[in-house]
């Protein structure tokens, strides 16, 4: 019966990766503040599975339903040498009480130092232009989260976030009033993150449903965009436990697989496997499909007990195709 089922599951998940989603349209919504869609922490090794994954204080990036699965106090810090020198960033903390865990947590970019070019003469547009000093740009985001086991096998979670972007301000000449002013490049934005995860029963199988960055529309002058809204699904299960069901069993064998629907671009998939000894030595990869230059995933974890608290070391390593490929690093504590 057991072998059946894993059939069952491989045939899903190659049938979600490889049918081609002909009856979708073709033409997609442009969708602006992206950094909110960048991967965070350890298991962005797994090709980006997140939803079905054990819940750490980093869950609250994904489906902030799994936040409730931790036992103790965290606090962790990812640092993503993100494409084209940009830095990514995020920290998160997070507590279990008896009404609910309770997160928070903050993702930036760091895009450096930019020369501001101007025309020479706002007045005549004549050709040409002349540098007039720095500038620098900054996105941010900052979340509270609640999570909550309702069940054995049922948990829930939600965010509420804001989120900010800054491009810096121009000098622009207004022809109404004949004259130069500055002109800010700023918008900031209320969003909602929701999310699932249940446990069937069938070893430790469990599914992961949610909705990410669902807001308002934001706007520039007279130009409003979308924020980079996304529905997604994710399955994961101990493969070892198909054979060998005992709970001291040290060694572990992740699968995982997300189907992600988002606004911007077509769906994707991502698949992930994970072995660790005795939760202790992790060893990640993964592949996202259908991208136009991310795919193979690959990365190593550390978590150990120093004076009663567990340190948690991480890298990743993202292949970027055109571009230098991406390294991540996570430091976490749980006390």
């Amino acid at each position: 019966m057991k072998k059946y089922l894993l059939y069952i599951l491989a045939a899903v998940v190659l049938v979600g990766m490889y049918t081609p989603l002909q009856a979708q349209p073709t033409k997609f919504a442009q969708a602006g503040m992206t950094f909110l869609k960048i991967d965070v922490g350890g298991r962005a090794a797994m090709g980006g599975t997140h939803l079905g994954t054990q819940g750490d204080v980093l869950s609250m990036f994904y489906n902030p339903a799994a936040l409730s699965q931790i036992n103790r106090a965290q606090v962790a810090f990812s640092m993503a040498d993100w494409i084209a020198g940009i830095k990514h960033n995020a920290v998160a903390a997070a507590v279990r009480t008896e009404y609910g865990t309770f997160g928070i947590g903050a993702i930036w970019m760091d895009y450096g130092t930019f020369t501001r070019t101007i025309p020479v003469d706002f007045a005549t547009s004549q050709d040409g232009y002349m540098t007039d000093g720095t500038f620098q740009v900054n996105e941010y985001a900052v979340n509270l989260t609640y999570a909550k086991q309702l069940t054995d096998r049922f948990y829930f979670g939600g965010s509420l976030k804001y989120a900010s972007q800054n491009l810096g301000k121009v000098t622009i000449y207004d022809e109404v009033l004949n004259e130069e002013r500055d002109a800010k490049n700023s918008v900031s934005n209320v969003i909602i993150d929701v999310g699932t995860l249940f446990y069937p029963g069938f070893n430790d199988l469990r599914y992961g449903v949610a909705v990410r960055n669902f807001s308002n529309q934001s706007e520039y002058y007279d130009q409003r965009f979308e924020l980079p809204l996304t529905f997604d699904f994710g399955v994961a299960m101990d493969l070892l436990t198909l054979w060998n069901d005992d709970a001291r069993n040290p060694n572990k064998l992740t699968a995982a697989f997300d189907w992600v629907h988002p606004r911007d671009f077509k769906e994707v998939q991502h698949l992930g496997l994970e072995y660790s000894y005795q939760e202790t030595l992790f060893l990640r990869g993964g592949y996202k499909f259908r991208y136009d230059e991310e795919g193979l995933t690959a990365g190593l974890g550390y978590q150990g007990g120093y004076n009663d608290n567990d340190i948690k070391l991480e890298y990743v390593y993202s292949d970027f195709g055109l571009f230098d490929s991406v390294n991540r690093f996570t430091l976490g504590v749980a006390f």
